[in-house]
């Protein structure tokens, strides 16, 4: 038997995942660096759980852990591989041991495998099987350092047609329980002709905030803090998935003030704003195609609505969207690109890394204020931004093959 306790700070060479039972397996992908790493045997399927801070994207995990254990079904028929965020089960791949195999050996196309391939959101047994069996090698308390650009511009002002804002953000994350972190930023501008503001160190977002799973595929959240947009308080997401994720219905309400740093000095208002966003999405899972439509009240006090339109290819996410707010009338665009490495190191309890993701967002009407939001920095929406199920099932066959 293997003792998996504190794993992370004793050197063992990596076993053979074929070997003998779930202790060898587990010490297998605590080796890869994987964390809250859960192994049982249930009659012909091997149930593995894991948390990935491996990998910068979430499908080439699934893929990296796919090939490793496919020696581990010798004895068994399935792999049922559930992926954690926080300690929070997102998606479970479902896997018989002759699909891969096929896939492998090209007797089958990358879309035979991909429409064959069971991708869900977990059910009720991963629940149980995580009630009776201990996770090894967690990864809370640990100290997770990161560094990204933020980057504002205006255009259109023919006296000064471009200007622009670019500062670095180091950020600071720490997960305490499952589903409980702190997020702690300051903003280090670089270049700024936009507004007065930019010129000066600020704090970015200084968030507690806590994400449960209930049952049914119910999401909840509660964020307190300072958020973007100059807005401190709480705020509280609720957000329900339908289908297998295909269809959201969800809802944000927050209870705000604002606050602002300029030269060192705060100016602040009380928190006595109550804003609220309900909306509806759902996802084409042949594009990787989702459209999303809410109304709600914005942080001017404004109401209106807003569409969106998102693709994902691969790791990049390319969408436009139209508002109308307090007789406003506004567009643009947004991309989410991701930041090199792709892979990360997972050896320290405190580790440095660049953001894995940046996004952005261009609104054709720059200065009105109405129709702005604030951003938490633990939308559910956001959390759930890799962990699609028909997005992993669509993406993995490329990953397993290259």
């Amino acid at each position: 038997m293997c003792f998996l306790t504190g794993l992370s700070a004793v050197t063992f060479s990596c076993p053979d995942p074929a070997g003998s039972g779930e202790d060898s397996v587990a010490l297998a992908i605590v080796k890869k660096g994987y964390e809250n790493v859960l192994v049982a045997e249930r009659n012909d399927t091997l149930y593995v759980g894991f948390e990935n801070r491996v990998w910068r994207w979430e499908t080439r995990a699934v893929a990296d852990l796919v090939e490793l254990l496919a020696p581990a079904l010798r004895e068994k028929e399935t792999l049922s591989l559930t992926c954690l965020h926080e300690g929070i089960p997102l998606l479970t791949l479902i896997l018989k041991k002759d699909l891969y195999t096929d896939l492998i050996e090209h007797k089958i196309t990358a879309k035979a495998f991909s429409d064959s391939l069971k991708s869900l959101m977990p059910a009720k047994t991963y629940a149980e099987i995580s009630r009776h069996t201990a996770a090894v090698n967690t990864f809370y308390n640990k100290v997770d350092i990161s560094i990204g650009p933020l980057f504002k511009a205006q255009f259109g002002n023919w006296s000064d047609p471009v200007q622009v804002q670019f500062s670095v953000v180091p950020s600071i994350r720490v997960v305490f329980l499952k589903g409980l972190s702190l997020t702690a930023q300051v903003i280090l501008p670089l270049y700024n002709d936009l507004e007065p503001s930019g010129s000066y160190v600020r704090p970015g977002l200084l968030v507690l905030s806590q994400t449960f799973r209930l049952p049914l595929n119910f999401f909840v959240n509660v964020s307190a803090g300072y958020f973007t947009r100059d807005q401190y308080g709480i705020s509280v997401e609720l957000r329900k998935y339908f289908f297998n994720g295909k269809l959201a219905l969800g809802a944000v309400g927050g209870y705000t003030g604002t606050a602002t740093m300029t030269a060192g000095k705060w100016a602040w208002t009380p928190v006595q704003d109550f804003t609220w966003f309900a909306d509806a999405s759902y996802r084409f899972a042949v594009a990787d195609l989702t459209i999303d439509a809410g109304y709600g009240r914005f942080i001017a006090g404004d109401m209106g609505w807003r569409c969106d339109v998102s693709r994902q290819f691969g790791e990049v996410s390319i969408g436009f969207f139209a508002m109308q707010s307090g007789g406003i009338v506004n567009g643009g665009f947004n991309f989410v690109v991701p930041l090199p490495p792709r892979r990360y190191g997972t050896k320290n309890y405190v580790r440095l890394r660049p953001e894995s993701y940046v996004p952005w967002e261009y609104r054709a009407k720059g200065l009105p204020p109405e129709g702005k939001s604030y951003s938490t920095g633990n939308g559910i929406d956001e959390l759930y931004f890799n962990y699609n199920p028909d997005y992993i099932r669509t993406n993995l066959p490329d990953k397993l093959l290259h």
